[in-house]
């Protein structure tokens, strides 16, 4: 990242903060490809060339907007779990993220050309940062439990994204979320065991 003479520490990340909730609110309406720098420097009222001095390229802020998204998804997690440590408080954590990615499928749906238009203008590191935070929040989020797999690990992370993935069927003619949830009470009773 490039440093500037203009900004003070807290100024600038007072403006990267600024800058990644005016990109999740653009990314999640528009995609990645619609979201231009002049219209997000526009909205947080910094000249364009000043966003150089805080990011190095557009998608450097992209990067950075995911995984504070992914923070405080994680976030949203622990909090329900803390209170229901169970089954129970699972089914409810992965409802709330269901709705999440149902509100903002530009931001989840990793097979969407938008997001490998994205993926692919970044280094295979930054690549990596994208895609396997998910499996390790999901072990992180195991030990947090009263739960127990009864099937490998890598499996049911897999059974449970394939399972989130139906939130990019569209144009059904059932409540998708109630038909999420119904899935996922009826498997996870084959994939966890309380103990």
């Amino acid at each position: 990242m490039k440093r500037s003479k203009g900004f003070s520490e807290e100024e600038k990340e007072n403006l990267r903060n600024k800058l990644c909730m005016a990109c999740e609110k653009s990314w999640s309406k528009f995609g990645y490809r619609k979201t231009t720098i002049g219209e997000l420097t526009k909205e947080t009222g910094i000249a364009t060339g000043s966003f150089y001095l805080l990011f190095e390229n557009k998608e450097e802020l992209f990067l950075e907007t995911f995984l504070s998204v992914q923070e405080r998804l994680r976030n949203d997690w622990m909090g329900i779990l803390e209170k229901r440590p169970n089954r129970e408080g699972f089914i409810h954590a992965m409802a709330a993220l269901y709705r999440e990615y149902q509100a903002s499928p530009f931001l989840y749906d990793f097979s969407n050309p938008d997001f490998f238009a994205l993926l692919n203008r970044l280094s295979e590191d930054e690549r990596k940062e994208f895609t396997n935070g998910s499996l390790s929040f999901f072990e992180y989020v195991l030990k947090c439990t009263k739960l127990k797999l009864t099937v490998p690990e890598e499996k049911a992370f897999g059974v449970l994204s394939s399972l989130l993935y139906t939130v990019t069927l569209t144009n059904t003619v059932y409540d998708q979320e109630e038909v999420f949830t119904f899935m996922l009470e009826t498997i996870s009773d084959r994939l966890f065991i309380e103990e």
